[in-house]
């Protein structure tokens, strides 16, 4: 985290769309965690908090695009011709598109809050050809409400905090990862109930 600390106060808005963007496609990173970085960074009135959020959003909406047509391009035909050798069949492939075009516009939405799920739902929304348009306005809201939601929360933090103490990049990087702590122990439980709940259906 500090080395991307060091990239945002260098790059500032290029670090955010960057870093947003690549989170998005697939390349691991704790964009939350980033996302209150940025907001608590924000205290400090070396950005605007309005551009950030569009930064972020525009990042992230890019980053759902590019995953949506690279599924949709490459990712079918590379399931149909391998799928075979890793026990997806084309009926099982059908299964899994019908109950994923059901509930898409929800999933695409939500999905932003679930760490892995926000990465694999534009491919899967890709591969199984959901509709574009409504791909783009789930996308749309949910990139919209993420950035906005995690960005705020940080720069409440940052305001409260900015209070009691100096603030420094040090205090920033101390409150940004206890949030991002309470943030995956929050996710792991949630995912938790859920799984302990398939289960006993």
């Amino acid at each position: 985290m500090e080395i991307i600390q060091n990239y945002f106060y260098t790059y500032g808005y290029l670090a955010i769309f960057i870093f947003i963007f690549f989170g998005i496609v697939g390349i691991p990173s704790p964009e939350e965690s980033f996302l209150i970085f940025v907001g608590i960074a924000l205290t400090q009135g070396s950005l605007n908090i309005v551009l950030c959020i569009l930064i972020a959003f525009l990042g992230s909406l890019t980053g759902m695009i590019t995953s949506y047509l690279i599924g949709y391009y490459i990712g079918k035909p590379f399931i149909i011709k391998y799928g075979k050798y890793i026990g997806l069949t084309p009926e099982r492939w059908h299964k899994a598109e019908e109950k994923f075009q059901k509930r898409a516009f929800i999933m695409i939405m939500i999905g932003y809050f679930i760490p892995g799920i926000r990465q694999i739902n534009p491919y899967m929304a890709g591969l199984s050809r959901y509709k574009f348009i409504f791909y783009l306005i789930a996308s749309t809201i949910g990139a919209f409400i993420w950035c906005t939601l995690f960005i705020l929360l940080g720069f409440f933090v940052g305001n409260k905090v900015h209070e009691f103490l100096t603030f420094t990049p040090v205090h920033i990087a101390i409150v940004g990862s206890i949030l991002a702590l309470v943030f995956i122990i929050l996710t792991i439980v949630h995912i938790i109930r859920i799984k302990r709940r398939s289960s006993g259906k």
